[in-house]
Formats: C-alpha cells, sequence, structure tokens
C-alpha cells in the first residue's frame, strides 16, 4: 500500500492562510486535501504558539483565542516537540542559521516524513535536509 503524501504548516503557511494573503490559497488547497484525506496534514505544537503570540501581536489576545478555536476545527494533526524531535531541532539550530522555532518545524517534518509548507525564505537554507513545499 502506497503511504499517503504527508505536509507540515510553517507558521508562514498557517499566517497566510488566516490573513487572507497571497500564500492563502495555496494552503487552504492543502488543507481541503487534507479533509478528503488525500493528504496528512501535521504541525509542530512550537509553531502553533508561534501562530498565537504573533496573532496576539497583531490582533489582539480575544482575537486570536478566536483564531486558535478555528485552528483546532482544521484537519491539521498537532505534534507535540518529543525528546527526539527537540534534540534534533537543536542539532539544526546549530548547523542552520535559521530560528528556533523553524528548526522545529524542520526536525518534526523529518520526523514524519513531511514537505514543509511555507514561503519563508529562511527555508531555503535547510531545501538539502527537508522537503519544501513553496506556497
Amino acid at each position: 500500500m502506497k503511504s499517503m503524501k504527508s505536509v507540515l504548516f510553517d507558521s508562514y503557511a498557517i499566517l497566510e492562510f488566516f490573513q487572507d494573503e497571497p500564500g492563502a490559497d495555496k494552503v487552504e488547497k492543502r488543507i481541503v486535501s487534507s479533509q478528503q484525506g488525500k493528504l496528512q496534514a501535521y504541525m509542530s505544537e512550537i509553531n502553533l504558539g508561534e501562530v498565537y503570540y504573533m496573532t496576539i501581536r497583531r490582533l489582539g489576545l480575544d482575537s486570536a483565542k478566536i483564531r486558535l478555536e478555528q485552528f483546532s476545527e482544521l484537519p491539521i494533526q498537532v505534534i507535540p516537540p518529543s525528546s527526539a524531535i527537540i534534540l534534533s531541532a537543536a542539532e539544526i539550530k546549530a548547523q542552520y542559521a535559521i530560528s528556533y522555532a523553524d528548526c522545529f518545524a524542520v526536525a518534526t517534518a523529518i520526523q514524519y516524513q513531511a514537505a514543509v509548507v511555507t514561503g519563508d525564505p529562511e527555508f531555503k537554507k535547510v531545501q538539502q535536509i527537508v522537503e519544501v513545499d513553496w506556497i
């Protein structure tokens, strides 16, 4: 049996989706594919926290809580960071000049054999270790 393609959303992709920015349509297509069972979608809990704090800063706490509730209804499995993912993220951070939160996206994507869905140019630095699905 062929395994289903997997993607992992970076905070950049989810923020684009919620703010209806240029990459939102591509993110929405992947969310719909996940709803239809054609794609397995993940997000690191660390990156979800990043979406939450950025939304608080931009729209305030009440709006951020509403967005968090809306996110919870999406067909995206949130992955808490295991010890293995934490150590992998630390190794990635030591080797590549990307944010620590982005290291969690990369480490989680590697563990779950998923492509990172993002438009964040920082991910160009790690394309040799993880597949990037650009939006």
